[in-house]
């Protein structure tokens, strides 16, 4: 029998402590939700004032990034920043260089053969406003790894994968960068009101 179902006629003692400890916990919980209000806590990409960042990020153009990998790392940054497509008039512009992707063994079996690699990248960006001025300046790096098979196609898969999850990391980190600054931006500009 689970805990907190009771048969019929079973004493109803062995369930007390356990609604006694729920209705402990709910009360803490609701005395803790005012002081987390009153904390300054709002998520970056919510609604309301702070929904400005999101409609900031949309208007951001990512400029072409060279090589495959450049490639998938723009994708991912327009699927974060702009998910409803490209900007008509962009006020921003996005320069990502991707250093080339790095493979290094990691795990080593004990006939010397790799049978583990590290996959990392470094990309540096510059955030540049709609007068040229560069505004921002950045970097991020991610790091995956992924295991070698006797199956060739599954070693290539499993690299082609591992490079998808840096990459993604990557965009991930930049997006919130950008908007981390574009909040702060907007922040300023609301306490000069």
């Amino acid at each position: 029998m689970r805990a907190g179902l009771m048969r019929a006629g079973a004493p109803s003692a062995s369930v007390a402590p356990v609604t006694r400890t729920r209705r402990t916990a709910l009360l803490l919980l609701a005395g803790a939700l005012p002081a987390l209000a009153g904390c300054g806590f709002s998520p970056l990409y919510g609604r309301g004032e702070d929904g400005a960042v999101t409609a900031e990020l949309a208007k951001i153009r990512v400029l072409p990034i060279a090589n495959r990998s450049g490639q998938i790392l723009r994708n991912h940054l327009l699927d974060g920043l702009t998910p409803m497509g490209e900007p008509q008039k962009p006020e921003y512009t996005l320069q990502v260089a991707l250093a080339e992707p790095n493979v290094q063994d990691l795990g080593i079996s004990r006939s010397e053969s790799v049978v583990r690699y590290g996959f990392s990248a470094v990309a540096s960006f510059r955030l540049i406003n709609s007068a040229g001025a560069s505004v921002l300046q950045g970097a991020s790096s991610g790091s995956s790894t992924f295991l070698v098979t006797n199956s060739e196609f599954a070693t290539v898969s499993a690299r082609s994968s591992a490079r998808d999850r840096v990459m993604e990391e990557i965009a991930g980190d930049i997006k919130t960068q950008i908007g981390a600054f574009l909040r702060a931006g907007a922040a300023a500009a609301r306490a000069r009101r």
